[in-house]
């Protein structure tokens, strides 16, 4: 069995180049995450000791040569000893005139402002969140290698993954995160495709992507996830009681 795995790590480790593929590493963080988004949230209601969020703490745009904070401005209420995860959103502002940099000043200043949210009272950790295109692919590893170098030891570093990106894709495996989260939902052209793909049975062929499922409560179930996984859920509106499937 030991030979068989290791055969099966070093394909792994060919299909990214000859680098090791990152594996999830085990987290404390409760199996029910709510993303708490850009809306007023009240969610003294969640028990604690099952439940934990994932709050949108800022948004950081790539603007030119500039990195621009857009700080949250709505209001959140939690219960005491809330399990809780600082969101970073990142957007890259595109025109004519002015396409985003990816300079190593920009990197640095962009994971200053990401380490920064751990200074919130109760955040256990920070999550990036970027749909980053192929050409953004070389920024965004820099940037999260710069962010690894600087999180203090016992706080977690997650991002979000669309859920192609955890089928048959293997940009993923050199990301040093200790979990990527799959978005399940709003996946347009790939929802069918996807959809099958998890009701068949099969596993996401990148390990990062095996801890979670990024679900929707504002989309039907799907068939087939895999059982004991972390899930963290979105909602379109405030969260309220049984609003989870």
């Amino acid at each position: 069995m030991r030979s068989v795995l290791l055969i099966l790590l070093s394909l792994l480790s060919l299909s990214c180049g000859g680098a090791a593929v990152r594996q999830p590493v085990a987290s404390d963080a409760p199996r029910v995450m709510l993303w708490a988004w850009e809306r007023p949230e009240d969610l003294r209601f969640i028990e604690t000791s099952t439940t934990g969020v994932a709050y949108l703490a800022q948004t950081l745009l790539l603007d030119g040569d500039e990195v621009k904070l857009v700080p949250r401005r709505q209001s959140m209420e939690l219960a005491d000893g809330t399990y809780l995860i600082a969101v970073t959103r990142i957007e890259s502002v595109r025109s004519q005139d002015k396409k985003p940099g990816y300079s190593d000043e920009k990197k640095a200043e962009a994971a200053e402002l990401i380490l920064k949210t751990l200074e919130r009272p109760g955040v256990r950790g920070v999550q990036i969140d970027f749909d980053a295109a192929v050409s953004e692919r070389d920024f965004y590893r820099r940037l999260v290698d710069a962010v690894r170098a600087k999180i203090p030891e016992g706080k977690s570093l997650t991002m979000t993954a669309l859920a192609s990106w955890c089928v048959g894709e293997t940009w993923l495996n050199t990301m040093d995160v200790d979990e990527a989260v799959p978005m399940a939902f709003e996946m347009g052209a790939d929802t069918e495709r996807v959809r099958s793909y998890i009701r068949s049975g099969q596993d996401w062929t990148v390990p990062l992507c095996r801890a979670s499922y990024g679900l929707s409560v504002d989309e039907p179930g799907i068939e087939g996830i895999k059982p004991g996984r972390r899930v963290y859920w979105f909602s379109d509106k405030s969260w309220r009681p049984g609003m989870i499937r």
